[in-house]
């Protein structure tokens, strides 16, 4: 699902390499952490992982970085969309909508979907993740933990073949951490690969 050969990367007019000579295999289904202190390159891995780097954020790529079988510096970031979901540290950074419902719906129609389908696929997810009581409401009055149960679901809405989590606990109460956790177990039983970045192991 993941391949990584000696791959480096530096920001544009940055000094030194954010990321150096990494190399790694992540099997379809498996579960991984990446874990170090802030700044060690753990986010710019998965920027490479999810076609975020380097078309978003540019810089320059060395060796080779594959995800789900696009390579990092070559696909189109459009690409990754329907085969990579994504969930970052600040949940209000990747929201679309200020509606919780919408917010769902929104990948379905970026991909073109019927409305009929959309609405089949987003009363599938609600019903996986138990999000029922966190529809049709304003992101506005949404906690931190539920903020970030609803990116995660957004992220699944595409069926991903791969989720990339950067921090996604860190500003979460153990509360949310929790739900967060049974939300993530779900997807590996159903086969998704999970690289889940994190500087705090527990």
């Amino acid at each position: 699902m993941i391949e990584a050969e000696n791959a480096s990367f530096t920001y544009q007019s940055a000094p030194s390499p954010a990321l150096q000579d990494v190399t790694l295999t992540v099997q379809p289904g498996e579960c991984v952490v990446l874990c170090g202190r802030s700044g060690c390159g753990k986010t710019t891995f998965t920027h490479l992982l999810n076609g975020l780097s380097p078309e978003f954020y540019p810089g320059t790529l060395t060796g080779r970085c594959t995800a789900a079988g696009l390579a990092a510096g070559e696909a189109a970031i459009e690409a990754y969309v329907p085969q990579v979901g994504s969930v970052f540290q600040n949940p209000k950074t990747q929201y679309f909508n200020v509606d919780t419902t919408a917010e769902l719906a929104f990948p379905c129609e970026n991909a073109g979907m019927e409305p009929q389908a959309i609405r089949r696929r987003v009363d599938e997810v609600v019903e996986q993740f138990r999000l029922g009581p966190l529809m049709d409401r304003s992101v506005f009055k949404l906690s931190g933990g539920e903020k970030q149960r609803v990116a995660f679901a957004a992220a699944c809405m595409l069926g991903p073949r791969l989720l990339v989590l950067d921090e996604p606990t860190s500003n979460l109460d153990a509360a949310a951490i929790a739900q967060l956790h049974d939300m993530i177990a779900v997807m590996k039983q159903q086969g998704v690969t999970v690289v889940l970045a994190e500087h705090r192991l527990a």
